[in-house]
């Protein structure tokens, strides 16, 4: 056993000689001496140079990575957070137009537009600076939570002014459908000859008779043409006493319109006609003296002066008022 250690320790003890020779005169060949241990130990030693070495390099190569990540993240983050202010600057342009149509459209829904007025929407200037201070920290501790109320918000606000302007939208098209089932054209071209209240009867001469009038009569030429004045469903359309042939409308909210003595009707009970749709032809049926169109207007079951409907020229004719006795007039 003593003698192999002996040995181990005498093949270590090994010298190596390295002989350097020039290829020119001027340089005396060299020789080198040096132990086997000698020789392994610069071989280790170099070894873990080299092995430092690239342990070292690869940390710099990946702090270079990540500086460079964090520098993309950071242009990455600055876009996402300019494009949320603008998405918030463009929510609070919604919501600024929202509150204008609200009051010109004259709706007093969603508080009172907003208590009168009186309320602000959108980002405040700390929420901004906040936004900013979180790009600040964005490549040390990033606050996902921030993030997540800026987010939260903008799709809140989005909600609530799509369901604004669905809101509006319906009341657009309830106004419009109200506009358009109201009375307010005239019925037809022609004149006024017997307006709505206490009046002469036309049929009687006694200056002492009167009689009240719940409509208003239009004379024109026969077979001139009867529109409805406005959207509705036609209730009846058939003889009645006293007018003729007539047509009655209904156009909602309690309130109908009535067309009499007419020559001829092309309207059926249960049709839907529109505003300025032929109803009837002007004629002379029931009590009348003469061509002409009663013309009344009910509103939540009693009649109301046609007078206050007239707000818009009737289609294809003149409309003139006359406060003389002259020209056609009927009963009712």
């Amino acid at each position: 056993m003593l003698d192999r250690f002996r040995k181990f320790i005498g093949d270590w003890d090994h010298t190596i000689t390295v002989l350097v020779l020039p290829q020119t005169a001027a340089f005396k060949p060299r020789q080198v001496r040096f132990s086997l241990s000698f020789a392994l130990f610069l071989a280790a030693l170099w070894g873990g140079v080299t092995a430092w070495a690239v342990i070292l390099a690869g940390r710099h190569v990946d702090y270079a990575i990540t500086k460079v990540d964090n520098r993309v993240m950071a242009a990455k983050m600055a876009y996402l957070s300019d494009e949320m202010d603008k998405s918030r600057e463009m929510l609070d342009l919604v919501k600024k137009t929202d509150l204008q149509l609200r009051v010109l459209l004259g709706m007093t829904s969603r508080d009172a537009v907003v208590r009168a007025g009186a309320a602000i929407g959108g980002p405040s200037v700390s929420d901004r600076v906040s936004l900013n201070g979180l790009l600040a920290t964005v490549s040390s501790r990033m606050d996902q939570a921030l993030w997540h109320r800026n987010i939260t918000a903008i799709r809140l606000e989005s909600a609530q002014r799509l369901a604004s302007f669905q809101e509006i939208s319906w009341y657009v098209g309830n106004q419009r459908s109200a506009y358009r089932a109201t009375p307010s054209i005239r019925p037809c071209a022609g004149q006024i000859t017997s307006r709505f209240g206490y009046r002469l009867s036309p049929f009687h001469y006694d200056a002492e008779l009167g009689e009240y009038h719940q409509g208003l009569d239009i004379a024109g030429p026969p077979d001139t043409i009867i529109t409805a004045t406005a959207d509705g469903t036609v209730r009846y359309a058939g003889w009645g006493p006293g007018y003729g042939r007539m047509v009655v409308i209904d156009h909602g909210n309690g309130v109908s319109t009535l067309y009499g003595h007419a020559s001829k009707t092309l309207a059926k009970a249960g049709d839907r006609v529109s505003r300025g749709q032929a109803i009837a032809y002007m004629g002379t049926t029931g009590r009348a003296t003469g061509p002409h169109l009663h013309y009344e207007v009910w509103s939540h079951g009693r009649p109301v002066n046609p007078m206050g409907y007239l707000k818009e020229g009737a289609v294809g004719g003149v409309f003139m008022a006359s406060a003389g006795p002259a020209g056609a007039a009927g009963g009712r």
